[in-house]
């Protein structure tokens, strides 16, 4: 008799300690993607733009979610649950790669969004991503095209394709996101060179 009443209260204990092991899963951790400053001194370049503006910049669906993703070999990769852009992955590049052109390109007026109607003068950017991730050894992978035209859809230069590889600290998400932070700013230096020509 006290067995089963063992097994009874055993039974309606259940219930509670699933309902307490699901409360406990780790809360997600948020990254951003970071500008990173020029290794050296810029110049202001005289065959460049008054004004640069980021058009059309696609990623892969592969990498277009909220969380990070890591290769695990060749034809598997994961998504880190916890570990998540706390912005859309396609804004926060954006942004980013904003930045990091602005900070290469002096005297040139960087614009993030193209937006509707552009200057004349300006110079828009269409960028092409066709890798953006980490693998499990700690390698960030970008590979990406670009192209550069006049406002009104003139063809300026491109497109180029540019793989640029950045070995991380470690493969902890933090240190994969600053290696992310750091291809996406040799990404750029490359891009303001082919703007410089």
């Amino acid at each position: 008799m006290a067995r089963v009443r063992g097994w009874q209260a055993a039974a309606m204990a259940l219930p509670f300690l699933v309902l307490a092991a699901c409360q406990s899963t780790p809360d997600s951790r948020l990254y951003t993607l970071a500008v990173v400053p020029p290794a050296g001194a810029t110049q202001p370049a005289r065959t460049a733009p008054q004004t640069l503006a980021l058009g059309s910049l696609d990623l892969p669906m592969l990498i277009d979610r909220p969380q990070i993703v890591r290769r695990i070999d060749g034809n598997r990769v994961e998504a880190l649950e916890f570990d998540r852009w706390a912005e859309p992955l396609a804004d926060g590049l954006r942004f980013t790669l904003a930045g990091d052109l602005a900070a290469r390109l002096p005297g040139v007026t960087v614009l993030p969004v193209a937006g509707s109607a552009v200057g004349e003068g300006t110079a828009v950017l269409a960028v092409t991503v066709l890798r953006f991730d980490a693998d499990v050894g700690g390698r960030v992978v970008l590979d990406a095209q670009w192209s550069l035209s006049q406002a009104g859809g003139a063809r300026k230069s491109g497109p180029a394709r540019e793989t640029v590889e950045i070995p991380a600290a470690s493969a902890e998400p933090e240190a994969l996101v600053r290696a992310m932070s750091q291809a996406v700013a040799s990404f750029a230096d490359r891009i303001a060179s082919g703007v410089r020509r």
